[in-house]
């Protein structure tokens, strides 16, 4: 899935693809390119933290299915950003679908 599929989804405002150093490979959306490096770099600092927490979660629980992460949602009142893989997305909140995102993320970050 391309990534103005994800953007012309209701709430999408920007898109990215980054590597695994944060490093952004593809973006669409309505960022500055400033913008949009900073999300990418939040997105893979974030990414590392989750997938540690994860592993505690597991190690402490001893239930399975926690790691590794499926994705992460980071909720504000008006925005959120969430990402799958190496996949971020901002996506204002009273304007779509989350579930529809987090999906069209899931697919995009599995081809």
């Amino acid at each position: 899935m391309s990534l103005r599929k994800i953007l012309v989804l209701d709430g999408v405002t920007a898109v990215c693809r980054f590597r695994d150093d944060g490093v952004i490979m593809e973006a669409e959306g309505m960022l500055s390119p400033e913008l949009m490096e900073r999300l990418a770099k939040f997105a893979h600092w974030y990414r590392r933290m989750v997938s540690g927490n994860t592993d505690l979660l597991s190690l402490f629980s001893q239930m399975r299915g926690w790691s590794p992460s499926q994705g992460w949602i980071v909720q504000g009142v008006a925005t959120t950003v969430c990402s799958v893989g190496n996949m971020v997305c901002l996506f204002e909140n009273a304007e779509g679908a989350l579930n529809e995102v987090m999906l069209a993320l899931r697919e995009a970050a599995h081809e």
